[in-house]
């Protein structure tokens, strides 16, 4: 009977301990990215061969933002600028050429799921201020990237929280707002494919894109 009861009392201990273990472990690996509403707002609409709504063709609006080709639609996707944001961008034209090379050596970096410019990556967005001070003429397009983790929405937002965060560094340095404008492409265009984590980071930029005028 005490043998018995003995044994009882180990298999008892032994159930605690195993559910106190149990119960102090912490998930690990990548979490679920949390959903939000995009700051920004997509709209699709006819291809260069079709009539817009208020007359003229696809491929341009005059004075708008900047447009990206659509997915299998055979029209454009505009990305808006937020509304507390429409002083950017405002002097923009129909003469100025872009320039895609001038800054490839700027390109700035972000952590996973932020859009904080990091101090590594400062001294780049000052070389490109520089040229900006020096060069009244010219503006600038700030593209924001994400790798392909979360939702398209999410990372459409992401990418441009992460261009109008180095707009920010631009304007403290003296770039004037008007010369330049955003636009975020999530994670639609990547640098490099496949799901590292090395990867991932090469595909988490900013990108800079000169528009030199043409006369």
């Amino acid at each position: 009977m005490k043998k018995g009861l003995v044994c009882f009392s180990l298999l008892a201990v032994g159930v605690l301990i195993f559910s106190i273990g149990c119960t102090s472990q912490k998930p690990v690996g990548l979490t679920n990215i949390p959903t939000m509403d995009p700051i920004i707002r997509t709209v699709t609409v006819p291809g260069p061969s079709q009539p817009l709504p208020g007359g003229g063709t696809g491929g341009g609006i005059g004075g708008g933002n900047p447009i990206i080709p659509g997915p299998d639609t055979g029209g454009t996707t505009i990305v808006e600028i937020p509304p507390e944001n429409q002083n950017i961008g405002n002097n923009f034209n129909s003469n100025q050429a872009e320039d895609r090379d001038m800054f490839l050596a700027q390109m700035v970096h972000f952590e996973f799921d932020s859009s904080e410019v990091r101090p590594d990556d400062f001294a780049k967005v000052q070389i490109v201020a520089q040229h900006m001070i020096q060069n009244p003429a010219h503006a600038l397009v700030i593209e924001g990237h994400c790798d392909e983790r979360g939702t398209e929405d999410y990372n459409l937002s992401l990418g441009e929280r992460r261009a109008l965060s180095v707009v920010d560094e631009l304007i403290n340095l003296g770039v004037p707002a008007e010369r330049i404008r955003t636009i975020s492409y999530g994670e639609k265009i990547p640098m490099a494919d496949g799901a590292s984590e090395a990867i991932f980071a090469q595909n988490r930029r900013g990108e800079f894109v000169l528009l030199r005028p043409t006369n």
